[in-house]
């Protein structure tokens, strides 16, 4: 399609991913390499302008959806289209969390937040769906952000429900873009992505799903630290915006599990199970407890948990005397005498430290 502007090859596209062609493709980048822009041109206006196929955007909040967000969206098409794009919505849904967008009187896509019930969020289908699209997946926990209670399971459903409507070839198909503040997000603990084989560059590939890591191409990131002084004078933010580096993550200490430990005791929490490993060996210098999710259990082993959601057999809310057993292992979280085998077990430990 035509644009008012030439499109260059330095900025972002899906076809690596796309290549691979899952129902679920997820592209992480420092900023500016163009995700959001190839997605709104490329993806969604290009195809809805040619067979009229709307989409659904995913945001997690209600409260994202405002007029400021459409605006974007709008500027983003107009800075590529030939023909001016108006888009049309009505304000007073915003509340709702559910929007529809037309162009011309016909839709372009709909808003969906993930915070309203599921059985809104999977009644939002829409006829002759494009596909679906949510930006700025990955959060920043630093700035009190948080992910929805089960939102891989609500994004699963959803899925299954709008499929259906669905009459392209092969299958409906997801788009998650973000930056990497952290490399834990619901979605890559649903999947089950071994964190430790994502590396910059490259793409990891499983089973219904595609995880891009994506860098800066030389020509872009020489553009940048000519336009941008904190990319040259803030080595930290550099790391972040430029390097796409998991900043977040970098001082979490990740290791193998030592020949020296043993399973203390489970903690379950969000349906995944923790081992807990205590070292038998511990001296003043030596690290006291090592984390991992585990599939398999001792039969004569008790699971402890935290919430009525993720009770099942051979499982006990924790008391107030068994909180007081898991102290020691407080103090190792809080002394950093904890070693993780990955960052997805770290953030689960994390919300646990809060309970107990």
């Amino acid at each position: 399609m035509k644009t008012k502007q030439p499109r260059d090859k330095f900025h972002f596209t899906w076809r690596r991913v796309d290549g691979h062609n899952k129902p679920f493709n997820f592209a992480m980048s420092p900023r500016e390499p163009g995700k959001t822009d190839s997605t709104w041109w490329e993806k969604i206006y290009c195809p809805w302008y040619k067979k009229k196929t709307p989409w659904i955007y995913l945001v997690r909040q209600s409260v994202e959806i405002n007029e400021a967000m459409i605006q974007d969206i709008e500027d983003t098409i107009n800075k590529w289209s030939i023909e001016e794009v108006k888009l049309q919505y009505t304000k007073g849904n915003f509340k709702d969390g559910i929007v529809d967008v037309k162009i011309s009187g016909e839709l372009f896509f709909r808003i969906v937040s993930l915070s309203i019930p599921l059985r809104r969020i999977k009644l939002a289908k829409i006829p002759n769906i494009g596909g679906v699209f949510m930006d700025e997946y990955i959060i920043d926990p630093r700035t009190k952000e948080k992910y929805e209670t089960n939102e891989a399971f609500k994004i699963k459903e959803a899925y299954t429900t709008w499929r259906r409507s669905y009459e392209g070839k092969g299958f409906l198909k997801c788009y998650f873009a973000g930056n990497p503040y952290s490399l834990f997000n619901p979605l890559f603990v649903d999947w089950n992505v071994d964190i430790g084989k994502l590396r910059k560059g490259e793409v990891y590939v499983g089973d219904t799903f595609c995880i891009e890591w994506a860098v800066l191409h030389p020509k872009l990131r020489e553009m940048l630290l000519e336009k941008n002084p904190l990319y040259q004078f803030d080595e930290e933010y550099n790391q972040y915006a430029l390097e796409g580096t998991a900043i977040n993550d970098v001082n979490i200490r990740i290791g193998d599990l030592p020949v020296s430990y043993s399973l203390q005791f489970v903690l379950r929490y969000q349906k995944k199970n923790i081992g807990i490993f205590k070292n038998n060996y511990i001296d003043d210098m030596c690290d006291k407890y090592y984390c991992q999710f585990i599939d398999e259990v001792s039969a004569k082993r008790t699971i402890y948990c935290f919430d009525f959601a993720d009770m099942m057999d051979r499982t006990i809310l924790l008391s107030l005397d068994e909180r007081e057993k898991l102290q020691r292992f407080k103090e190792a979280i809080r002394k950093r005498l904890v070693v993780f085998k990955d960052v997805n077990v770290y953030y689960f430990i994390e919300e646990i430290y809060k309970n107990i």
